[in-house]
């Protein structure tokens, strides 16, 4: 995912927020607390942020043209993605938000991704001479 995929999927969250009250609500609740500390997410956010992304990504880009009541499946299963991978969407917001300015986050996101899609290249056996 681009960092302006990022950045969409957030807005999305955020946007599908006000069409689903449960997520609403969870974002209203969480922002004081994650304000503090919108600069240091854990790894353990960042590989969920990851994770989560690629899967919010597709349904993001399918909602340009939806109807309200695809938009409100997709809030469904946007918040069981976000549930399943223990994000709570300000923090999912939050993690997209600063990776669009932030080249460390940046780098650690794209790493995470690379772990979460790309399986390990096996090992070379050792050559005798």
């Amino acid at each position: 995912m681009t960092r302006s995929s990022w950045f969409g999927a957030a807005a999305l969250v955020a946007a599908l927020g006000m069409a689903a009250p449960n997520l609403a609500s969870a974002q209203t609740q969480t922002a004081p607390a994650q304000s503090a500390a919108a600069a240091t997410f854990t790894d353990a956010q960042v590989h969920a942020f990851a994770a989560a992304s690629t899967e919010i990504d597709p349904i993001s880009q399918r909602l340009a043209n939806a109807t309200p009541e695809q938009r409100t499946q997709a809030a469904t299963q946007i918040r069981a993605i976000l549930q399943r991978h223990n994000l709570d969407a300000n923090t999912y917001n939050a993690i997209a938000t600063q990776a669009q300015t932030d080249t460390a986050l940046q780098a650690r996101v794209t790493a995470a991704r690379g772990s979460h899609t790309a399986p390990a290249a096996p090992e070379a056996p050792p050559t005798s001479n």
